[in-house]
C-alpha cells in the first residue's frame, strides 16, 4: 500500500489473482452477507485493500487505472463465492467510470480524500423529480435500487428535468451528492442479491448546484469534457453505455459457475465410501448444464472481445453490433439460468434450505437476470427487427 492508502499498482493477472485469493473468505461470509442485506465491513475493506474497487479509478487519483475487462473478470471470480460481493465490485465499482466523466472540479472533489471512494447510483425513480432553478437543480422524492449505498461515499442520481429551458435529448441529468444529504430507506427485503443493500434514497427538496451535474448524453457520449482529464484510456474516449450496462455479465456467469461447482461437490459427497453412484439421468443433466455453461463462456469471451476491440479502436459500436451485444448478453443470462435451474430441480429437498449455497446462488442468479440490461424480450425483439429491416 502507498502512503495515501492506494493499492500498489497491478496488471490484469495480478488483480484476478487477488480476487481468487480472497474468494474463500467471501464464500465463508456469504451467508452472513445475505442475512445482513449489506456487505460486511470486512469485505469492503478487503475489496479496497486489494484495489478491487479502484480498478477503473485513474492512476492520477491513486487507482489502478486498468481496463473494463479486468473489472468484469475479477467480479466473475468473486461471484463464484458471493454474487453480492461481485455485484458491488463490478456494477458499483464500475461507477468510478461515470464519476470520471464529470467535470475536472468534481473529480478532484470526489478523490480529494484518496481513491477509496464508492459511488452508488440511483436511476429508477418512484416519485423523484428534478426542477431547474437559478444556479442549479431542486431534487425531491424517492429513487430506488441504490446498490452499496450503506457504504457509499458519493451518490449519483439520474433524473428527468421537465422544466429545463434547453433540455438535452434524452432529457436526463446526472447529479452528484454526498449520501449524508439524503435519507436512506431500508426497503431492500428481497429474495436474491440481498447483500447488495440496494435500498431507496429519499431527497427532501435538496438544492444541487449546476457544477455538480452533467447532462446524460454528454456524460455517456464519446470524449465528454470531464473525460479529457484522462488521455489515453479508451473508456474515456468512447460511448460508455455499452460498457456500463455489460458489467453485469461477470457476476452472472460467475454465479452460475459457483452454483455448478456446489452441485458437483454435493454429488461427490453423496458418492463417498459405500454410497451408490448417482443414476445416469443425474449425470446426464450435469453434463447438459456443463455444456450450457461452456456456451455461456464462449458468449462471455465474445462480448469482451467486441467491447475491448471497439474500445482499442476508439470507436463506438455500430447499431448492428450494439443489438447483437444485447442479444448475446441476454442469451448468456438465459443459458446460466437454464443450467442452474436444472441442477436445483434435481438435487432434492436439501436444496430448498435457505442456507444451502446452491440455493443462494440460484436466488441471486434469478435476481440478476431479471435486470433490464439482460431482458430477454427487449433484446431479442430489437435484434430481430433490425435483422429484418424493421424499425423499432
Amino acid at each position: 500500500m502507498s502512503a495515501q492508502g492506494a493499492p500498489v499498482g497491478a496488471g490484469h493477472e495480478e488483480v484476478c489473482a487477488r480476487a481468487e485469493a480472497l474468494s474463500e473468505r467471501w464464500r465463508a461470509r456469504a451467508g452472513e452477507t445475505e442475512r445482513a442485506r449489506s456487505l460486511p465491513r470486512e469485505t469492503l475493506a478487503e475489496l479496497f485493500d486489494a484495489g478491487l474497487l479502484q480498478i477503473l479509478v485513474p492512476r492520477q487519483y491513486g487507482g489502478l487505472g486498468l481496463g473494463w475487462p479486468t473489472m468484469v473478470a475479477a467480479s466473475r471470480i468473486a461471484a463464484r463465492a458471493c454474487a453480492s460481493t461481485a455485484w458491488v465490485m463490478s456494477v458499483v465499482g464500475g461507477h468510478a467510470g461515470i464519476a470520471c466523466r464529470f467535470s475536472r472540479a468534481c473529480q478532484e472533489s470526489f478523490f480529494s480524500e484518496g481513491p477509496r471512494q464508492l459511488f452508488s447510483t440511483a436511476s429508477v425513480t418512484a416519485t423523484g423529480t428534478l426542477r431547474k432553478e437559478e444556479g442549479g437543480f431542486r431534487v425531491n422524492g424517492t429513487w430506488r435500487f441504490s446498490s452499496g449505498i450503506d457504504h457509499a461515499t458519493w451518490l449519483i442520481v439520474t433524473g428527468r428535468c421537465e422544466n429545463h429551458p434547453a433540455p438535452p435529448e434524452p432529457n436526463l441529468f446526472l447529479l452528484a451528492v454526498r449520501p449524508s444529504q439524503v435519507r436512506i430507506e431500508d426497503t431492500w427485503h428481497v429474495t436474491g442479491m440481498r447483500g447488495t443493500g440496494s435500498k431507496d434514497v429519499v431527497f427532501d427538496h435538496l438544492f444541487v448546484p449546476d457544477g455538480w451535474g452533467v447532462a446524460l448524453p454528454e456524460c455517456f457520449g464519446a470524449r465528454p469534457e470531464g473525460a479529457q482529464v484522462h488521455p489515453g484510456g479508451y473508456l474515456f474516449e468512447v460511448p460508455f453505455i455499452p460498457y456500463a450496462t455489460s458489467s453485469i455479465i461477470g457476476p452472472i456467469l460467475g454465479c452460475a459457475e459457483g452454483a455448478y461447482q456446489e452441485y458437483v461437490t454435493a454429488l461427490r459427497q453423496r458418492g463417498g465410501a459405500g454410497a451408490s453412484v448417482p443414476p445416469g439421468t443425474v449425470q446426464e443433466r450435469l453434463a447438459e448444464s456443463a455444456a450450457e455453461l461452456t456456451c455461456a463462456r464462449l458468449l462471455y469471451d465474445s462480448l469482451l472481445h467486441t467491447l475491448q476491440g471497439a474500445g482499442e479502436a476508439r470507436r463506438g459500436l455500430s447499431p448492428g453490433e450494439w443489438l447483437t451485444l444485447k442479444r448475446d448478453r441476454a442469451y448468456l443470462a438465459r443459458l446460466c439460468v437454464n443450467a442452474v435451474q436444472r441442477l436445483v430441480l434435481h438435487l432434492g429437498a436439501s436444496s430448498g434450505f435457505e442456507s444451502n449455497p446452491l440455493q443462494r446462488h440460484w436466488r441471486d442468479l434469478q435476481s440478476m437476470t431479471s435486470h433490464i440490461d439482460v431482458n430477454w424480450d427487449q433484446a431479442m425483439l430489437a435484434y430481430a427487427s433490425h435483422e429484418l429491416g424493421f424499425s423499432r
